[in-house]
Formats: C-alpha cells, sequence, structure tokens
C-alpha cells in the first residue's frame, strides 16, 4: 500500500455521514491558509463540536481539523468576497454526489448558496454558486471540453465517473464483468473504470472476495461474481458504524488512512474516535503545521500529546459503548415479554399482508391505550426492517425480524467487543506517556545536537544489495530477490570469484568480488561469505540455529540447462565440484561506521564487525519484526555513545539502513561494546 494522497470515494462517503454533526452550524469565519493550499471554514453552533474548523483542501481531503494554520493577516480579495457571501451562513446540507468524488454543501445566507468541492484531478476546484445556479466564486475559473467555470455563468457539474458499486444491482456488476470487451483485461482494472469507487475500494472488495485483482474477466466465474456481491453488501452493513484509523510502518510513518476495517491492510493501525481525527493525525504528518521555531523533539511530542488525547477519547468511548451496550441488553431482558410481543404483533400482520400504514395505527392505538407491548413503541422503517423502541434512557432501533433474545445478545456482543478493546487502548496510551516522557527529557540534549552539521549520506552502488566487506577489504555481496540475483549472478559475478549458496530453497546468490585470481581468499572470509548466504536465505525465517553453505568458482556457474533439461527464470546450473562450510550458524553482527557528518550501518560476522564498529549487537531468528529490531538496536547503539555527536548522528540515521540488515524476525541475543 503506497503513501496516500488523496481520500477515495469510499473515504468521502465515510466523511459525509460523519460531517452530518455539523448541520445547523453557523460560519463565523472563511480563511485561506498561508501556503494557499486549503480553505477554514470556522464553525460555531450546539452539538458534537466546540467551535470546529472545517477544512477543505480541493483535491485532497475534507474533514474537521484541530490544528492550528498559519492564515495571512490581510487576506486576498478573493477571501474577502468570498466572507461576504458565506460569512453568517447557516450549514443546511452536505452530500456526496453519486459516490464521486465530488462533494456539495448547501448555506443558508443572503441567499442559498452551494459550495461544490472536487476532490480530484490537477487543477481541483472549489466552486460557489447562488440560488439561480451561477458561478459565484471559483479557485479556478476556465473553459472546458464538457463545461465552462466561469464568473456568472450556470455551473455544470463535471461528467459522471460510473455508477456507485456500493449501491450498484448485482445484475450490472454481472453484466460489466461478462461483457465481451473487458474479458481480456484484469478484474480490478474493469472495476475500477466501470463503477464508482476507485482502485483501493475495489482492491478491498477483491481481498475479502478472495479473487486476485490481476485475475482475468474472462476466467471469472458465477462463484466470484456472487462472492464480490456479498462483499459488497458487507461493506455497505460497515459503513453504518466506522471503525477509523491510520496505517503506520515499521517506523511508525503514517501511510494511510480508513473508515473501517481493511482486509487488505498488512500494516499496523493506530485507531482513534473519529474519521476526522484519524484524517487530520495522517496529514498532519504528512504535512506538519507546527510552529517552524520548535525543534524535532518538541514537534514530536506535540504530536504524541495529540495522540495521546486522541487515545483518551478512544479509551472512553470504549468504555462507554461497553457500559451502554450491556444496559441496553439488560434492558431488553426485563422487558422480554413486550418486545417479543411487539415484534411478533407486526410479523404476523405482515403474513396477513395487513399494510404498514394499519399497523403502525394499531400500535399507536395501543399505545394509546396503555398496552404494555405497545408502551415502549417509537416507530418503524419499513424499508430498513427496522423498529425504534423505547427503553427509557435510550431509544434503539432493532431489526423487527429478529425476537428479543436474539437482539439483547447482539447488544451483549457489542457490549463484550467494546471491552476486548479497553486493554489494548490503556496500553497504548501508557506506551504513548513514555514516549512524551522520553521526548521530555531528551529536548535539551537535541538542542545541542541541532548545532552540529549533518549531511546525507551518499549510497553506494553495491548498497542496492546485502552487502558487507571482509577484513581483507574483499566486497561480499548477496541478492535480495530473484531480480538482484538475476542480476548478480550474469552482471557482477567473474569467473574467478567465489559463488555461494545456502543449501536451502529460497536463499540468495552470495558472491566475494575477488576482483582477481592472484588474491588469494582466507577461511575466515569463506565463513563470512557463507554466514551471509546462510543469514539472508529462508532458514532464517524458519527458524534454523546453522545450515550448510556451498561455494564454487563464478566459471562453474551456467544459466543454460543440458539437453531435455529445464531452469526457471533466475535460476542457474551448478557444474563440477562443490565445496561446503558445514554447519554455518544464523547469526548476525550489526554495528556501525562513524564520518564526520554521517553514520553508516555495517553488518557481517562479529569478528568482521568489531573491528569497525564501537558497538556490536548480535542477532539470530527469533520472533521480533524487523522494524521492532531495528529500533531496538538504534536504541543500544543511542544508550551505548556518550556525545551529543555522536547521538545527533544516530538519530538522524534512517532506521531503513539498520531494517535492511536485519534478515526476517530476530532477536538480540548479545551486546559488545568493542572500545574498552
Amino acid at each position: 500500500m503506497s503513501l496516500m494522497k488523496q481520500m477515495s470515494s469510499l473515504d468521502i462517503f465515510a466523511i459525509i455521514n460523519e460531517l452530518q454533526g455539523i448541520i445547523g452550524y453557523r460560519v463565523d469565519n472563511v480563511y485561506r491558509d498561508s501556503s494557499d493550499r486549503f480553505f477554514l471554514l470556522k464553525l460555531k453552533g450546539m452539538g458534537p463540536y466546540k467551535t470546529p474548523f472545517l477544512l477543505i483542501e480541493p483535491g485532497t481531503r475534507i474533514h474537521i481539523s484541530e490544528f492550528k494554520y498559519d492564515v495571512p493577516e490581510r487576506p486576498e480579495d478573493k477571501i474577502l468576497a468570498l466572507r461576504a457571501h458565506l460569512k453568517g451562513a447557516i450549514v443546511k446540507n452536505i452530500k456526496q454526489i453519486d459516490f464521486d468524488r465530488l462533494v456539495e454543501f448547501e448555506f443558508l445566507g443572503k441567499q442559498t448558496y452551494k459550495v461544490i468541492v472536487e476532490l480530484f484531478g490537477t487543477k481541483p476546484n472549489f466552486v460557489v454558486v447562488g440560488d439561480e445556479n451561477k458561478v459565484i466564486f471559483a479557485s479556478w475559473y476556465r473553459k472546458m471540453r464538457h463545461r465552462d467555470v466561469l464568473p456568472g455563468k450556470e455551473f455544470t457539474l463535471p461528467p459522471s465517473r460510473g455508477q456507485p458499486i456500493l449501491s450498484m444491482p448485482a445484475d450490472e456488476i454481472k453484466k460489466i464483468l461478462s461483457s465481451s470487451n473487458n474479458t481480456e483485461e484484469e478484474i480490478v482494472r474493469v472495476l475500477a473504470r466501470n463503477t464508482g469507487g476507485g482502485g483501493i475500494l475495489m482492491e478491498e472488495i477483491l481481498a475479502r472476495a478472495i479473487i486476485p485483482k490481476t485475475k482475468m474477466c474472462s476466467t471469472i466465474t458465477e462463484e466470484d461474481i456472487e462472492k464480490i456481491i456479498s462483499v459488497i453488501q458487507e461493506i455497505t452493513q460497515e459503513l453504518d458504524e466506522l471503525e477509523p484509523s491510520v496505517s503506520i510502518d515499521s517506523q511508525e510513518r503514517p501511510i494511510a488512512f480508513q473508515p473501517i476495517s481493511f482486509k487488505s491492510n498488512p500494516y499496523q493501525i493506530k485507531e482513534f474516535e473519529s474519521f476526522s481525527s484519524a484524517l487530520d493525525f495522517f496529514y498532519s504528518h504528512e504535512s506538519p503545521v507546527i510552529s517552524p521555531g520548535l525543534n524535532n523533539y518538541q514537534r514530536k511530542r506535540e504530536q504524541h500529546e495529540k495522540v495521546l488525547h486522541s487515545q483518551q477519547e478512544i479509551l472512553n468511548h470504549h468504555k462507554q459503548k461497553q457500559i451502554l451496550y450491556k444496559k441496553i441488553g439488560d434492558a431488553i431482558y426485563l422487558h422480554l415479554s413486550d418486545i417479543d410481543e411487539l415484534l411478533s404483533t407486526i410479523m404476523n400482520a405482515r403474513k396477513k399482508n395487513v399494510t404498514w400504514e394499519e399497523i403502525i395505527g394499531k400500535l399507536e392505538q395501543a399505545k394509546e391505550n396503555n398496552i404494555s407491548s405497545a408502551r415502549i413503541f417509537e416507530g418503524i422503517t419499513p424499508k430498513r426492517g427496522t423498529i425504534r423502541i423505547n427503553l427509557s434512557f435510550d431509544i434503539i432501533e432493532v431489526d423487527f425480524r429478529q425476537n428479543a433474545t436474539e437482539i439483547a445478545s447482539n447488544y451483549y456482543k457489542r457490549s463484550k467487543k467494546a471491552g476486548r478493546k479497553v486493554i489494548p487502548a490503556e496500553n497504548a496510551i501508557l506506551e504513548t506517556k513514555s514516549k512524551i516522557d522520553s521526548l521530555n527529557e531528551n529536548i535539551d540534549e537535541q538542542t545541542v545536537a541541532d548545532t552540529i552539521t549533518l549531511k546525507r549520506r551518499k549510497r553506494n552502488w553495491y548498497e542496492k544489495y546485502h552487502w558487507t566487506f571482509s577484513s581483507n577489504g574483499f566486497l561480499i555481496i548477496g541478492g535480495k530477490d530473484i531480480s538482484t540475483n538475476d542480476e548478480i549472478a550474469k552482471r557482477r559475478m567473474k569467473k574467478d570469484d567465489f559463488f555461494f549458496h545456502a543449501e536451502v530453497q529460497g536463499a540468495p546468490y552470495t558472491v566475494i568480488i575477488r576482483e582477481s585470481s592472484d588474491k588469494e581468499i582466507s577461511e575466515e572470509e569463506l565463513h563470512l561469505a557463507a554466514r551471509m548466504a546462510a543469514s539472508f536465505s529462508s532458514a532464517w525465517k524458519a527458524g534454523y540455529a546453522a545450515i550448510d553453505v556451498y561455494y564454487v568458482l563464478g566459471e562453474n556457474v551456467g544459466f543454460s540447462a543440458p539437453s531435455g533439461e529445464y531452469i526457471p527464470k533466475g535460476g542457474i546450473m551448478v557444474r563440477g565440484k562443490r565445496s561446503y562450510v558445514r554447519g554455518t550458524v544464523l547469526e548476525l553482527a550489526i554495528g556501525y561506521q562513524e564520518s564526520e557528518f554521517n553514520i553508516k550501518v555495517i553488518y557481517g560476522s562479529p569478528e568482521q564487525v568489531s573491528k569497525h564498529s564501537p558497538i556490536v549487537v548480535m542477532i539470530k531468528p527469533g520472533n521480533e519484526t524487523k522494524g521492532k529490531i531495528a529500533k531496538q538496536i538504534q536504541k543500544i547503539f543511542l544508550k551505548k555513545v556518550t556525545t551529543a555527536e555522536q547521538k545527533a548522528k544516530l538519530k538522524a540515521l534512517d532506521l531503513n539502513e539498520i531494517v535492511q540488515a536485519v534478515p526476517h524476525n530476530s532477536t538480540i541475543f548479545n551486546v559488545e561494546n568493542t572500545i574498552k
């Protein structure tokens, strides 16, 4: 999943539902940020938000924001003109147009205004029209092939991008996938092009349906289509109760946001109370809005404090839901017979073809007559198949096709689900508080570090592979995948070089670059290359302690098979006698080399790394992820060094450099200071 920049149609659908809470609020003022990227509408009103700022960045995002932004002291004339129309206006309606990346706000002021926001394209627009649907204001005025956006001219919406897939009839989906025009295309492309929703939603649908997104439409079965339709219904139901989160990578950098739980998401997530909070968190990291006078640690501390506030809200939310749902379940059991009688009355009447109007009328009459089972009746929504029941402390809306016991059971389950989230939420709060404490301790130290000149390290060509240097200066490189394996064997390896390979399927091609046959390779260097070949093989992931590694001269490695045999892509043919390094231990040493302006991570055998690094961390196969191990190693380095300059360089180190030195899930089993 690549870094998200824009909200998808699904995200917009979710945020629009959430923003219904600002309907009735009044526009107190309108701003444009100093970077001229987004609009800020300061709102006031009685509702779930206290003086919220509605942030609208055409082409990218819409949400409520809690951050402070720099705005010009004297707004541009265009913004003053916009204020003249929107200031004091009441938010009357907010909607998404055709499940597209188009949002329409309706304001009631001097006249009825509509603000249309485009969240797509290279020049996304923010357009205001009046009673006569004529353009009053726009970010961009221009003439286009299908329409014009010009002052005083009638406004026309952009062309539709397809019928929304979440509301598309099953027959229409079948028609699209079975069309002869689409048979030789990948299913994800066909769905994204012919339906509204975007590629991310289509990938999630296919992931849940367990259908490869690259599958050709010509091979789609009826069973596949039924799975897709079932998943669409599942996602639609989940949108009724959002579970907003932000995906973070191994370095805790936000890379994506989602309004519901995405099964196709391979990353860790941070949960949020609202989707606006998730979007606010994500975009604040992508484009920090903290005042520039704060140093690095102060910025991070402010971000963590905001995360802590959000986490505390989440914890309170889970606790409140746990209590409320249990209370509702208890209340249902208290009124069990009345509720069952009410539900059976409705179902029996429908079986006798009694109209909804008659059913509602009779129930209202029974309620007036103080009949016990009717006193709790509040209303019916036939299209949704639900009934509203008054439990004195709350009015609940439930499926009238279920019985009271089933409804109570569902609320108990929801209470338990909320309860299971309490302890993880409390742990997350403790972790964030610990981070804030650590940042407070390091602010003075960082002030010193900011005075030190650091430069970005220039990468060498061999760093695209796994690499190390022997004690005699021989470069040892190993592949990271089929492509780099092939590159090493065919382009980098010469006939006098030594080729190594672990005796396991899924191992890197590892080569000692010898440069000349006159240069002798020592026993220590053979073992170092074998260690690299073994450690970065699948044996590490499998948890092996040791494995055999063979080696041959480069001239004994071929790329063509004998007649009647076959070599798969990226494969090789090894000829002649193989030499072995038996029982090669799967352990790696990780350290660093310091230069004037930066630090470089090195790895290999403990004997070789200890000659260049003041600290050596030993790892072996274990249960901690590469990202976690990398962070632990960086913390060890920081704890062991003594000068502010060394700490500054280590903090500036790209954590990915350490990640690249860790083969797979690992554990740290030894740390050694090499400088006595």
